[in-house]
């Protein structure tokens, strides 16, 4: 007698293949930390060959309703994580005590130079990981230190954009040990244009939030519940008596305290000197910073000049390049205020 090859299809198929899938992709994601792309393919790969294991071939309407239900899950999914990682931040995370800053001397172009240095070690949005030591000189410091004090306040159009400008300008030209730095991971790594942004961003991204005033730092109790939770977590995450609430960058680097526009201005200073196509996005409605790229990458963006800036978030880990946080994802409140081109 002929042997009937088996042929399974019907909901049952659909759900078990489906769910496989969900699974499997999630699993790739979180406990390999592959992009979303090779997770999702692999996934689809596994769960193909261990269904059809388990139940037989599927008929082809099987997998087309099966393909049409992971595309709605991975979407589903993707929203549940943005949404509940905006819940559970300012869009801010986790809040742990300042990380280590040391005062040493470095030897630099034949000279002992006295500087203040930072041990990073953080991994990318693809699971690459990186070390780098990020210092800034002590002269350096001393001389930029509250600068933004004698930037005077005018009612201009766009004074922010003018003013992360003058940051930028003023001191870029001391930063350029950590450029070397990431220059040095660039050339070792082999980092093509989009990976070495990412790994910028991410490194940027993994030093933990602390809230800058430009009023003095008062206890939780006196702000707004979002605030409050930040302090009430960190009580030393707090740092008050700031011009404009900003710090400039070298500043940022001496002591690690930094929030939105304290992150932004320094990633554009970085991104800039490496040739990028980078903006400061700014939103008055959702009282954030945030940075903006130009470059060939999926993703929401911002269309300023003809050009496509896609949104970065800078304060949270995990957000890659066109990715922002559920709670202030409407682009329309947001708008460029610094462009590096």
């Amino acid at each position: 007698m002929t042997e009937i090859k088996k042929n399974t299809g019907g909901c049952f198929f659909t759900l078990v293949g489906f769910f496989l899938t969900i699974g499997l992709f999630i699993f790739l994601r979180v406990v390999f930390s592959l992009p979303e792309t090779i997770a999702l393919i692999g996934a689809i790969i596994a769960a193909g060959v261990l269904t059809s294991k388990w139940l037989g071939t599927p008929s082809g309407k099987s997998l087309i309703q099966i393909a049409v239900f992971i595309v709605i899950g991975i979407t589903v999914f993707r929203v549940g994580v943005s949404f509940l990682t905006s819940l559970s931040s300012n869009p801010d995370h986790q809040f742990i005590p300042e990380e280590g800053v040391s005062q040493t001397m470095k030897f630099i172009d034949t000279d002992s130079v006295l500087v203040y240095e930072s041990s990073r070690a953080w991994k990318d949005n693809n699971g690459s990981s990186y070390s780098a030591e990020l210092a800034v000189r002590d002269k350096d410091f001393k001389t930029l230190y509250r600068h933004i004090d004698n930037y005077p306040y005018t009612d201009i159009p766009n004074f922010w954009g003018k003013l992360y400008k003058y940051i930028d300008r003023t001191d870029s030209p001391s930063l350029d040990l950590v450029v070397k730095e990431f220059a040095r991971i660039g050339k070792e790594k082999g980092l093509n244009q989009m990976q070495f942004a990412d790994m910028v961003v991410t490194c940027i991204q993994d030093i933990p939030y602390s809230l800058v005033f430009q009023e003095a730092c008062m206890p939780a109790s006196n702000y707004e519940d979002s605030i409050k939770q930040v302090l009430l977590d960190c009580p030393e995450c707090c740092i008050g008596n700031v011009a404009y609430g900003i710090q400039n960058p070298v500043s940022f680097l001496q002591n690690l305290k930094g929030d939105c526009d304290t992150r932004t201005i320094l990633i554009y200073s970085i991104l800039k000197h490496f040739d990028y196509d980078v903006a400061i996005l700014n939103s008055d409605f959702y009282r954030h910073s945030i940075i903006g790229i130009n470059i060939p990458a999926k993703g929401s963006h911002k269309i300023y000049q003809g050009k496509k800036y896609k949104v970065w978030e800078t304060t949270s880990k995990y957000f890659e390049a066109g990715e922002l946080p559920y709670s202030f994802n409407n682009l329309t409140h947001w708008n460029v205020v610094l462009t590096s081109k």
